[in-house]
């Protein structure tokens, strides 16, 4: 989380409905897109994961953070905060307190719909937005990513929507807040660490002559891989002649192949009427045989 100074500004967003209408000029440069804003949102939060982030915490104020009773398991409720779901970050920042926090999307590992009662009134449950949002500033002793929780409860006025499916069907605030960070959050696929590749997919960037790879000849990038041990290219019925000679043998230069071709690999055989195959010694064919054929 990055701390925020100065209040969010909507002059320095594209408003969704606008970057919807028309072709970006870039689709790499320029404003933020604003896909959703919203004031006087309520931030529900455990009082340990307050003071596992000054950032956060500082959004209730100095005198509300001198007042509270440091008890760990209690909920808290940060009032007056708000929300701006942009498609960099998600931005929260408090006018009473004058400071906020910037969030990166790979940062919220979970978002989801939840009901809950807000923490010191007495209204019925209510629908709020639960994020886990990881804090790799604070690791834990057994290397697991560290990460607090918070529910984002959005002001009892907020205006819903229609659905654009063409239902008629309304979304309720929440839900159109809930849509909006899963939009922005497929804006910014975790990055790939170190060791996370697949491993056949490193080796399928790579040739292998087939004696290496046991007669299993991986794709890759680049030309034609070699596919015997002295070849330059693959064997075809074109070019077998330069590899096997009409008994099977090995006759291309290198080692022969080292695994087995399976029966009848390398034999080279004529067409019939030719070199004594389908004929008689001089190469003609018996009355015999064409009445065959032709019956």
């Amino acid at each position: 989380m990055e701390v925020l100074r100065n209040s969010p500004e909507a002059s320095a967003f594209v408003p969704l409905a606008e970057h919807q209408s028309r072709t970006p000029s870039s689709f790499y440069e320029g404003p933020p897109v604003l896909h959703y804003h919203s004031e006087r949102c309520k931030i529900v939060i455990l009082e340990r994961d307050l003071v596992a982030s000054p950032a956060l915490s500082a959004l209730r104020g100095e005198s509300a953070a001198a007042a509270s009773e440091q008890d760990d398991e209690k909920e808290v409720a940060i009032e007056g905060v708000e929300t701006w779901v942009t498609s960099d970050k998600l931005l929260l920042f408090s006018p009473t307190a004058s400071t906020g926090v910037s969030i990166p999307y790979p940062s919220i590992s979970l978002h989801a719909l939840q009901r809950l009662r807000v923490p010191g009134t007495e209204s019925p449950e209510v629908q709020g937005l639960y994020m886990q949002v990881a804090t790799p500033s604070a690791p834990s002793a057994d290397d697991e990513e560290e990460s607090i929780t918070m529910t984002i409860v959005l002001p009892a006025d907020a205006p819903t929507q229609e659905t654009s499916d063409g239902s008629g069907e309304t979304e309720t605030p929440t839900q159109i807040f809930y849509n909006s960070v899963s939009a922005c959050s497929n804006l910014h696929p975790d990055p790939v660490e170190p060791g996370d590749e697949d491993e056949d997919d490193e080796e399928g960037a790579k040739w292998f002559s087939a004696e290496d790879a046991d007669g299993v000849v991986r794709l890759g990038d680049g030309g034609l891989p070699p596919p015997v041990a002295g070849s330059s290219g693959w064997i075809t019925a074109e070019n077998m002649g330069e590899f096997f000679d009409g008994e099977g043998n090995w006759i291309a230069g290198g080692e022969p192949p080292s695994f087995p071709l399976g029966p009848g690999a390398g034999t080279v055989r004529a067409r019939e009427g030719e070199n004594g195959f389908g004929g008689d010694e001089d190469g003609g064919e018996d009355d015999e045989a064409k009445w065959r054929r032709t019956e």
